[in-house]
């Protein structure tokens, strides 16, 4: 048993992530201000929850007096499209953020620490398949400050006894997103159309193309990052099923999973920092992870929806969290 934070734990990636970690029998401290985009916000009743900022003095120390040693850090404004809603809220929390964080890690000695970044640090790669190795060109205000994050910790803990895991995770999805909400996630929006039975409102081409992760992959990977023996003291991945899809496949995946032939679709003006397309090799994560076998979009799909269809529609959502359900 470990002494682990999930900063972000009450998040989408992060709520799983922590019921994981339970389920291992983990001692996990969550922080998280619950300010949550795009997903439902779950506290996990068998965590130490500290409701709060990362930013926050007060905060730090809490962490600090705590002495976790294993970070997993997600608090971050994850959304792409948010990011121009309040730039400085999404600059501030996800780089400065970030440089608090690794502060505090350092002071602390911790084992390890797990840095959830972004595919969009990348920006629109429509042309080559990207690997680690590719080069960093941002195109959105949420990609630059996910990378700002990432040269924080490059430039804090590499040189310490610390073993750093940095992950650029490429659109997941699965039971857990607020529905509701039609700025983040592109599964989740296309899906919620559906799920409403409204016209399936399309910003930008149909032949945008995407990797996308069924959640239990995402944080399967996360969580072996830390017992995984034959990792480098600090690594890069990019964490992807390294499938490509259109925006125009995946919404025929959706149509059939919900045996729907035809459909309306509206097509609208992209959004601003909507990169036109990116495909990841996850070549060097396979080989570091024993080939590990990532789910179906069609499977993830049946799954996601096998949640969507209990939830009532035109209502809050909050009560609906997935973990909260299995209760």
């Amino acid at each position: 048993m470990a002494k682990i934070l999930v900063t972000g734990g009450a998040g989408f990636i992060g709520a799983h992530l922590t019921q994981k970690l339970i389920n291992l029998k983990h001692n996990v401290m969550v922080v998280d201000s619950l300010n949550k985009i795009g997903s439902i916000p779950y506290v996990n009743p068998k965590s130490i929850f500290v409701k709060g900022d990362i930013r926050s003095n007060k905060i730090i120390k809490k962490i600090e007096k705590w002495k976790p040693k294993i970070i997993f850090h997600l608090a971050a404004q994850s959304s792409g499209e948010s990011a121009y809603d309040n730039p400085k809220y999404d600059y501030l929390t996800n780089g400065y953020g970030t440089y608090l964080l690794s502060v505090v890690a350092k002071k602390i000695n911790v084992k390890y620490f797990v840095y959830a970044s972004s595919v969009a640090v990348y920006g629109s790669n429509p042309n080559n398949k990207i690997t680690e190795k590719s080069k960093i060109n941002p195109d959105s205000i949420y990609g630059i400050s996910k990378y700002v994050g990432e040269m924080f910790i490059k430039q804090i803990l590499y040189s310490t006894q610390s073993k750093t895991r940095i992950f650029r995770i490429f659109n997941t999805f699965g039971p857990g997103e607020n529905l509701n909400f039609l700025k983040k996630g592109i599964v989740s929006i296309y899906s919620s159309y559906v799920w409403r039975n409204k016209p399936i409102v399309v910003k930008g081409s149909l032949y945008r193309f995407r990797n996308l992760n069924y959640i239990d992959d995402c944080v399967n990977i996360l969580v072996k990052s830390i017992s995984n023996k034959i990792l480098k003291k600090n690594e890069i991945f990019n964490l992807s099923s390294g499938k490509v899809t259109t925006v125009k496949q995946l919404i025929n995946e959706i149509l059939e999973v919900n045996n729907k032939k035809k459909y309306k679709i509206q097509i609208k003006k992209g959004t601003p920092g909507d990169s036109f397309g990116f495909h990841a090799s996850n070549k060097h994560l396979r080989k570091k992870f024993a080939n590990y076998r990532f789910t179906t979009l069609q499977k993830g799909l049946k799954k996601y929806f096998q949640w969507i269809d209990k939830l009532p529609k035109n209502k809050k959502l909050h009560n609906y969290h997935p973990l909260k359900l299995v209760k």
